[in-house]
């Protein structure tokens, strides 16, 4: 049985991508009305959580963590999502606990999450195993130095918003020319999902390489982006972000 701690948008996008899974639920909020999802089991307190679950997301703002790190059972592994949150001060809140820093976003509801994370010292190499198995029910695990999280939360927990806000604009310019909002937003959500298949076995330039014919108007298309500086916006967001963090 899996721990969350904290049902906001995180929390309850990672139970139900559990869920969709088969796995069991067990939460504890503040405010429990925001538990109510069918499926999840209901706690009394962030303690009954972490006595009953084989391990626990903390998916809380970060001056809320400490608390519940200091309760944990000395066995238990805890997951941390909270950016702001270095492995070694969440450490020495609860120095015999096994915790593991991630960084998904709220695609983990559709089993599509990426799930960048860094193992802190008392994490066992069964611990991580066990990690790797559960969480990769609802994404996908990749291990990463903690010294890239501030980079990755840009990119990874970030990125829904922006591929969306890049959408809209499509959108839009779709219903400038007459076609319904619902016809343009399946087919983004098609052309989104079927690039990012082809991006898990072909690189960016590949990719663009395929689509783009010398003179054609996908070129001229980007040529247009390029002369508006829309590339080097992205990579100023980005890096903007992740200096944010520091």
């Amino acid at each position: 049985m899996i721990g969350i701690i904290g049902f906001g948008k995180l929390g309850r996008a990672f139970a139900q991508g559990f869920l969709n899974a088969g796995v069991k639920v067990i939460a504890f909020d503040s405010s429990m009305k925001k538990i109510n999802m069918e499926g999840v089991r209901k706690a009394a307190s962030a303690r009954e959580v972490l006595e009953k679950s084989e391990m626990a997301l903390l998916a809380l703002k970060p001056d809320a963590i400490h608390p519940v790190l200091k309760e944990n059972p000395s066995s238990k592994l805890l997951i941390s999502p909270a950016a702001e949150l270095t492995l070694a001060e969440m450490q020495a809140s609860s120095p015999n606990s096994g915790i593991i820093r991630i960084m998904p976003n709220i695609a983990a509801a559709e089993n599509l999450s990426p799930i960048p994370y860094s193992a802190g010292k008392s994490v066992s190499p069964e611990q991580e195993k066990s990690f790797r198995e559960t969480f990769s029910r609802v994404g996908v695990t990749v291990k990463a130095e903690e010294s890239q999280m501030d980079v990755i939360t840009a990119i990874v927990g970030s990125s829904p918003a922006y591929f969306a806000y890049f959408a809209r604009a499509m959108r839009e310019a779709a219903k400038d020319e007459g076609v319904s909002e619902e016809t343009a937003n399946l087919l983004l959500a098609q052309v989104l999902s079927g690039t990012g298949a082809l991006l898990s076995k072909s690189s960016c330039e590949e990719i663009m390489e395929k689509v783009t014919t010398k003179g054609g108007v996908t070129e001229k298309g980007i040529k247009e982006l390029e002369s508006a500086s829309v590339y080097q916006a992205i990579k100023h967001a980005i890096k903007f972000q992740s200096k944010k963090q520091e």
